[in-house]
């Protein structure tokens, strides 16, 4: 417990306290126990980020990801950070909250922008509701933890016991506001199950098949994290260009690493064969090396063969 605080302690001292870079007033707050909520004016548009502690450690910059948006694009930011999983549960916050609201802050910005990948994604439609009208990307949202509402998810146990009260129900939350991005991999049961609860002609749903269990994490490794915010803050994100970008997954070495392990399971040696050679001919890659030979040995004992050695455009499509 003690080095969880010093390790706390070390995250809020290395934030720092912002600076106000076009009028207002900044501030670095601790919110209950286990939050920060780091505030830097900034232009007439405002980003609300959620994350983990851990990944603003993990950053190069040691800032939160919406300091380094802000950086290209000029927002106002606030960003809150939690001390692990925390689901961004807490009266405090709860609190905090309100306090902006009251105190009229949201009102001093002509749109608002709240986001987040993971349990951030959850506090980011959660906590909307305190800027009516704003603009919502959220990454892999839970609905809530709440046993009563979502009993049939098996995961995050512990996170039952936290308080799923004031600003706690993310689909009810997210009804003020004005558009609402949900991303997730419809090939991931649970995480397409909370996020079929996002529904009302404002949600528009964009899929990402075999993102696996942390999208957020490989929009991120695709380098597109950055432009999906940035389109759905100005209106300009649609289904098709969400697409467009997408495909930048077939670059990823990450995302064909994880497709390649897909189909191994699957026991295809063809497709894999197909698959390990369309990586072959862009990586260098010995994973897919060694999966296309294997493919091309077991096809061989069974007498086949797969088709002329040329660039094939399907072998990507067949596992999207």
């Amino acid at each position: 417990m003690a080095d969880r605080v010093a390790d706390w302690e070390a995250m809020a001292e290395r934030l720092g306290e912002p600076v106000a870079e076009a009028g207002g007033e900044a501030f670095l707050r601790r919110v209950g126990d286990r939050h920060l909520a780091q505030f830097v004016p900034g232009g007439g548009r405002l980003l609300v980020t959620f994350e983990d502690g851990a990944a603003v450690e993990r950053r190069a910059s040691g800032q939160p990801w919406a300091r380094q948006l802000a950086a290209k694009r000029g927002y106002a930011t606030l960003a809150v950070v939690s001390d692990g999983r925390t689901w961004f549960r807490d009266r405090a916050l709860a609190t905090f909250f309100d306090e902006l609201t009251d105190d009229g802050l949201f009102d001093e910005f002509d749109a608002a922008t709240f986001a987040g990948t993971g349990p951030g994604a959850y506090a980011a439609a959660a906590y909307s509701v305190a800027s009516p009208g704003a603009t919502v990307f959220a990454v892999q949202p839970v609905a809530t933890l709440e046993r009563d509402l979502t009993p049939w998810e098996p995961r995050f146990r512990s996170a039952r016991a936290l308080d799923w009260g004031r600003y706690g129900y993310a689909p009810d939350m997210v009804e003020a506001a004005g558009r609402v991005w949900i991303v997730s991999d419809p090939r991931e049961t649970f995480d397409a199950m909370h996020a079929s609860l996002f529904r009302g002609p404002h949600v528009t749903h964009l899929r990402a098949p075999h993102a696996g269990s942390d999208v957020g994490a490989r929009l991120e490794s695709v380098g597109i994290l950055d432009k999906l915010v940035s389109g759905a803050e100005a209106g300009a994100l649609t289904p098709l260009r969400f697409a467009q970008l997408w495909r930048g997954r077939r670059r990823d070495m990450g995302w064909l690493m994880g497709m390649m392990r897909r189909l191994d399971r699957l026991d295809r040696p063809w497709l894999t064969g197909l698959f390990a050679r369309h990586v072959t001919q862009r990586h260098d890659s010995a994973a897919a090396r060694r999966r296309l030979t294997a493919a091309r040995m077991r096809l061989a004992a069974a007498g086949r063969e797969l088709p002329a050695d040329r660039d094939q455009p399907e072998a990507a499509r067949a596992a999207s």
